[in-house]
């Protein structure tokens, strides 16, 4: 079953320190060394300078959208008719997702799907990602290392 991914919608998922095209690209390349899986990840704007619009890399293909929105290019890789059931579209953007259901494919969203992948990254014991802390844990660790003073605090 072939995956698109919203490249921008995930890169917003990851880590802070790794929001980047190229932790995107990794994610997907990871996926495919442990899953019977074609995955075609796009994102918005322009390649970076030297880089070519379309990059195959085995079962991974990289997109970008130029001046194109990804989402148009993505329900655009969705065939018609009976075939686009084949299809997934992994994305936390809701008008995508509408716009991917009414072509007749099927979507996913980011947690659901980084989820699957971390308990199979569990389960066979390889490091993954890690899920953004939530506004309420974020607060909590503010409130206990900002207030516990000490050399690294900025004047």
């Amino acid at each position: 079953m072939p995956l698109l991914v919203d490249g921008n919608n995930l890169m917003h998922r990851l880590p802070a320190g790794s929001r980047d095209r190229r932790a995107v690209r990794d994610q997907a390349l990871d996926l495919v060394r442990r899953q019977q899986a074609t995955v075609t990840v796009v994102f918005d704007g322009p390649p970076p300078p030297g880089s070519p619009e379309r990059e195959n890399l085995g079962r991974v293909t990289i997109l970008y959208a130029g001046r194109r929105s990804a989402d148009d290019v993505i329900v655009g890789l969705v065939p018609p008719g009976s075939r686009a059931a084949d299809w997934t579209v992994v994305t936390d953007d809701r008008e995508l997702a509408r716009r991917v259901r009414e072509r007749g494919g099927r979507t996913r969203s980011l947690h659901s799907w980084l989820t699957r992948r971390e308990g199979r990254r569990k389960a066979s014991g390889s490091p993954g990602f890690e899920p953004r802390m939530s506004s309420r844990e974020l607060a909590e660790w503010e409130a206990y290392f900002g207030s516990r003073g000490g050399d690294d605090q900025e004047p």
